[in-house]
């Protein structure tokens, strides 16, 4: 099989979401927008907005349309106007032919704080142990940001910027710790937040054998898994030991692997054994991580090599997903 390369690096300067994707279920859109989920439920039964897809099993569905709809509506809210009052406001816009929805998405409106500024705020927050502070922080980022631009932007530079400032002596490492474990926990949250799965296929991820870096792995799988791909994540430091009785039953179409450090990526080369337990078709080895920028398994091991922005990742993946 053809090697590719594609970086797992989280530096993506033009993130794209579809903005009418239903992913988001009713507990990730109360997080998100800030509102309860009886109230998002009295909202749609009393005035018809937004308008949820259901999933297979009845779930609410909601997509960045109906996001951006629940935070307008709960702008003019928080500013004094009643919810009828907005919702009528809304449509004698829209019967102006000014939906102010359409127009966030072509032109963003001023906002009151930029991704630069949340992410200083964030660090700040978690330099100082304010758990409530950054929690907050990041919330206000959802409301603002799609979840890709949250997961780039914000977080990522506060992780990258603590370890340098840890590297040069001036935090303890007990700040890095911290802020790792609280951004770690976040981010499951957001696993458990996300919708059912609603596309085919099951994606394995994992760290490789003694791969305790796990953060930008988990991010990709957030990503994943809010628009819709159903992935089961591993976490760090995977054994192989009886990896395929484990796999088996969830007939995975794709094992998604990283590693950082060389030691861990030769580990994989036991793949080949692995995958021959497995029935036609068996299941497409992809991976990712500095280990691999330098270091390739061997040709025995058949493997796509993913590495670049964000954005391009997730993208290849759904097209090994889809086969196209």
């Amino acid at each position: 099989m053809e090697k590719e390369k594609v970086n797992f690096g989280m530096d993506d300067p033009a993130l794209v979401n579809p903005h009418h994707v239903p992913v988001y279920n009713i507990k990730a859109v109360s997080r998100l927008v800030g509102l309860l989920p009886v109230t998002l439920r009295a909202w749609e039964r009393r005035y018809g907005l937004p308008r949820p897809s259901r999933g297979d099993q009845g779930y609410r569905l909601y997509s960045e349309y109906d996001l951006r709809l629940l935070q307008w509506l709960k702008r003019h809210v928080d500013a004094g106007m009643s919810i009828g009052r907005a919702v009528e406001y809304l449509h004698e816009l829209r019967a102006m032919g000014k939906d102010p929805l359409t127009e966030q998405a072509v032109v963003q409106p001023e906002r009151p704080a930029s991704l630069d500024a949340l992410s200083q705020q964030f660090l700040n927050a978690l330099i100082n142990f304010n758990e409530e502070s950054a929690t907050e922080i990041l919330r206000r980022s959802f409301s603002l940001y799609s979840v890709d631009q949250v997961l780039v932007y914000i977080i990522t530079p506060v992780l990258v910027e603590l370890g340098e400032r840890w590297h040069r002596g001036e935090l303890p490492i007990a700040v890095e710790h911290y802020a790792t474990q609280f951004c770690m926990q976040y981010l499951m949250s957001m696993l458990s937040a996300s919708a059912p799965p609603a596309r085919p296929g099951v994606i394995v991820a994992a760290c490789a054998p003694g791969e305790l870096h796990q953060i930008g792995l988990l991010m990709l799988v957030v990503m994943l898994r809010w628009r819709g791909w159903d992935v089961k994540y591993f976490g760090q430091d995977l054994p192989l030991d009886r990896l395929e009785e484990a796999l088996l039953p969830l007939r995975p179409r794709l094992l998604l692997f990283t590693a950082t450090r060389k030691d861990s990526a030769v580990q994989l080369a036991r793949l080949p054994e692995i995958l021959k337990q497995f029935p036609e078709p068996q299941p497409l080895v992809v991976l990712g991580g500095r280990a691999f920028l330098e270091h390739q398994l061997p040709e025995n091991v058949p493997a796509v090599y993913l590495s670049g922005t964000p954005a391009e990742i997730v993208a290849r993946l759904e097209q090994l997903m889809t086969g196209t």
